[in-house]
């Protein structure tokens, strides 16, 4: 018998530079994810319709956005845990939120998770930063979790049955606990994932989860869940509705090489003794997945056969080399909703991964004769009797501490200990060694030093108890410029901008910092007091290179072009080279007609751009509108522009729409 075994590990592969996150504080109208009105659902129940959101409707702070990484693709060193025996291999990467990188089955010598041969963030997650492949946990809020890019805790915990691999964090917005612990028998070829939420507090809390996971894409492979009908992502207006499951209407969905367009389809059967997600290639092999019945979700996602997903995949990886679908599980329904936390309560869960091998003739008949094939393989291959008896023993090894750690998270979740007096969760340990800053003075004495009223911070909090925390501090000790500013910019994330342009005015009389200045910049209703203090800000010399993007886009917004160009032509070359500022540029060139600077800009190979974002394509049409009114010396036809547009198709590397009735646009 050989035992399980925690290693630290690393891969070589090609990395882009991922940068840090910005100390520019983001309000919802500048998130990443859009804020736009959300159709109502078509044919949902009460269940699927419980505790829905509305996308780019929630703050993200007190969470910083990343949004300074590249393409570069340079030689790298991942570092890993592994966990591993005989039979299966799992690693995780707990500086990117704990992901499982790799899931590699040994004797049937293939990776059931696709695992990406490169690191390639995009922008496609609530912070920005995301990439793809392996197992992600997302939670506590919804459009991927906040971790995705970040260090969490890693630990082991040793047992009577063998180690398990722990990784933990404490979420800032929903303020409650989440753990992922990794349990893998000796000699055994599935790996068992426990996961516990807990919330400490005496409110009621919402929150979310989703377990997502990246398969390899193969033509012909068919997605088998439960189900009595869907619920799927109707376009062009993103509604959930309601459909047959498989639709005799369009055609059988549980292929995703049939989508063209990017899709979401969630399994329903709300009466199913057992529910469960495979996704089996056309020989009948696969990964499979099972849990028990707190996971009421099962979802699969793919990025469609048209050019614009197809293009995301490639970006996502390399080209010929990133195709993958998502299966995914969650507490709700839909990833619509959230789930409520009850007071000092705690959620547990277990899921169960492995391959399975079903009759190719079983998986490619009639649906539910297929999901019926699929359920006894499930059953043979992840008995419901063993799945309970490892719940049993990993919801008691949840509660207790690691016997060794492995990596330090994040310093937020000690504060708020310090702050409430209270510890978030038993068994999990928060205390890392960090440099102590206007955070920790606030949660231990309640005062700012000297030291922190000499310097801008660089992080912020924003919920209830740390306001009343910094409230209690201002009336001890008296409002500092610090005091002003922090309050001001929870305020401002409270939608209340008078008070918080009120607050920014008192801050900046005080100390007129760069932040302070920009701040104040963002609630003025006077675009000529907004350049002022923008540009004041950018004067300072302290400022981020961020700032300066956020600059050119106010400049583009009000049309300013020729204070535009005067900024651009003053900025140093590491702010040139920041995305949106040399897609400011692009927006000059394409308005003054400057053809030759516009193409030049446009030779590039964009890192952040956001999922289904058109600017590109549309720089690259008004480009090819230009070419052809010159040759023209008159304005072309609709007919005429399509033309041309066929024989200049948009290039691969500014396609990023999601929908193919676009891609001719």
């Amino acid at each position: 018998m050989t035992k399980t075994k925690i290693t630290t590990t690393s891969r070589r592969l090609p990395m882009s530079n991922l940068g840090g996150p910005s100390t520019l504080p983001r309000f919802r109208w500048q998130q990443p994810t859009i804020d736009k009105n959300t159709p109502p659902n078509r044919g949902l129940s009460d269940e699927e319709n419980a505790h829905g959101f509305n996308w780019g409707k929630d703050s993200i702070l007190p969470y910083r956005v990343y949004d300074d990484y590249d393409r570069s693709q340079e030689p790298g060193e991942m570092q890993l845990v592994t966990l591993e025996n005989s039979r299966l291999r799992v690693a995780v990467a707990p500086q990117y939120g704990g992901r499982l990188m790799e899931l590699h089955d040994k004797q049937l010598g293939r990776d059931l998770v696709f695992t990406n041969p490169v690191f390639q963030p995009a922008n496609l997650a609530a912070l920005n930063a995301w990439f793809s492949g392996g197992i992600e946990w997302n939670g506590l809020i919804p459009g991927h979790t906040p971790f995705t890019t970040a260090q969490v805790f890693a630990g082991i915990i040793e047992t009577d049955r063998g180690p398990v691999l722990r990784i933990y964090e404490f979420d800032r917005i929903v303020e409650a606990t989440w753990q992922i612990d990794l349990f893998l028998n000796d000699d055994d070829d599935r790996l068992y994932v426990h996961g516990r939420i807990v919330n400490n507090t005496d409110a009621v809390k919402l929150a979310y989860w989703w377990t997502n996971v990246a398969a390899p894409m193969s033509k012909g492979m068919r997605v088998l869940a439960p189900a009595d009908y869907s619920i799927e992502h109707v376009l062009p207006n993103n509604e959930l509705a309601r459909f047959p499951f498989p639709d005799p209407d369009r055609f059988d969905g549980s292929y995703p090489d049939k989508w063209r367009d990017s899709t979401s389809v969630f399994f329903r059967k709300p009466d199913a003794e057992r529910l469960f997600i495979a996704g089996l290639d056309a020989d009948g092999v696969g990964l499979a997945q099972t849990a028990t019945s707190a996971l009421q979700g099962r979802k699969f996602f793919y990025f469609g056969t048209g050019a614009g997903g197809q293009q995301w995949m490639d970006y996502l990886a390399r080209p010929g080399e990133g195709d993958y679908i998502e299966i995914q599980s969650g507490i709700a329904p839909t990833q619509n909703q959230r789930f409520e936390l009850a007071p000092n309560s705690e959620v547990h869960w277990t899921e169960v991964y492995g391959a399975l091998s079903v009759d190719p003739k079983d998986v490619h008949a009639d649906y539910q004769h297929a999901v019926g094939a699929a359920a006894r393989a499930i059953d043979s291959r992840f008995p419901a009797a063993e799945l309970a008896d490892v719940d049993v023993f990993l919801t008691a090894v949840s509660r207790q501490p690691v016997t060794k750690r492995l990596a330090d998270g994040s310093p937020w979740g000690a504060r708020q200990e310090k702050l409430t007096g209270k510890p978030l969760a038993q068994g999990l340990d928060f205390a890392v060694p960090h440099s102590t800053d206007c955070w920790d003075e606030l949660a231990t004495t309640g005062r700012f030093s000297d030291a922190s009223l000499k310097r801008v911070p660089a992080d912020f909090a924003v919920s209830p108890v740390w306001v009343a925390a910094l409230e209690k501090s201002r009336d001890k000790q008296g409002e500092t410029w610090l005091h002003a500013l922090l309050l001001g910019i929870a305020t401002l994330d409270n939608g209340d901008r008078d008070a918080a342009r009120a607050l920014f005015e008192r801050s900046i009389a005080q100390k007129p910092t760069w932040l302070g200045r920009r701040q104040r910049a963002l609630v003025t209703s006077d675009p000529d007091a907004a350049d002022r203090d923008y540009l004041a800000a950018w004067a300072s010399g302290d400022a981020p290179p961020a700032l300066a993007a956020e600059i050119v886009s106010l400049l583009v917004k009000h049309g300013r072009l020729e204070r535009l160009r005067a900024f651009a032509s003053g900025l140093p070359a590491s702010a040139l080279t920041d995305e949106r500022v040399h897609l400011g540029r692009a927006m000059v060139a394409a308005s003054e007609g400057d053809l030759d600077l516009l193409e030049r800009l446009l030779d590039r190979h964009f890192a952040t751009v956001r999922e289904g974002e058109t600017l590109l394509d549309e720089l690259w049409v008004g480009l090819q509108r230009g070419r052809l009114q010159q040759a023209l010396k008159r304005a072309p036809s609709p007919a005429e522009l399509a033309e041309r547009l066929r024989q200049h198709p948009v290039p691969a590397h500014l396609n990023f729409r999601m929908r193919a009735v676009d891609e001719v646009k």
